[in-house]
């Protein structure tokens, strides 16, 4: 099947599902209005349904509270300890590299320069060119 037939299929399936409902809800309704003694027993009966649901939903609600107020806990006592540690990790880092790059590199970069001078000065001096090529010039 393609696409369209299957969601033309789908909307027949939700169209007689919504219908099924109305007609069962228009049932109950005709069921309850011609019998009121029926319809005050089911009427007691939800209402008792609703307390204990409301019950049931109080004591999650209270476990979900709860749930979040040790989630909070762990990450006060858990997490920030370790992100302080990461941070002093992470400025260690910041200070070694720094540390480095002023006693090390640096120093090494102004070698390297001062050795790429005196090889062209000393290239300049016996003539030769930057390939290893002796200038016969005059």
């Amino acid at each position: 099947m393609d696409g369209a037939s299957k969601q033309g299929i789908q909307r027949w399936q939700i169209g007689l599902a919504i219908g099924l409902v109305l007609v069962l809800v228009g049932g109950v309704i005709y069921f309850l209005a011609s019998n009121p003694v029926r319809a005050q027993v089911v009427r007691d009966l939800f209402i008792i349904f609703i307390a204990l649901e409301v019950l049931i939903v109080g004591a999650l609600l209270s476990i979900l509270i709860w749930q979040i107020y040790r989630l909070i806990r762990m990450l006060q006592e858990e997490i920030v300890p370790v992100l302080r540690s990461t941070q002093e990790a992470a400025n260690t880092v910041k200070g070694t590299a720094s540390f480095v790059g002023e006693h090390v590199v640096s120093p090494v970069a102004k070698a390297s320069g001062y050795l790429a001078g005196l090889r062209e000065a000393a290239s300049v001096v016996t003539r030769r060119r930057p390939g290893g090529v002796t200038s016969k010039e005059g």
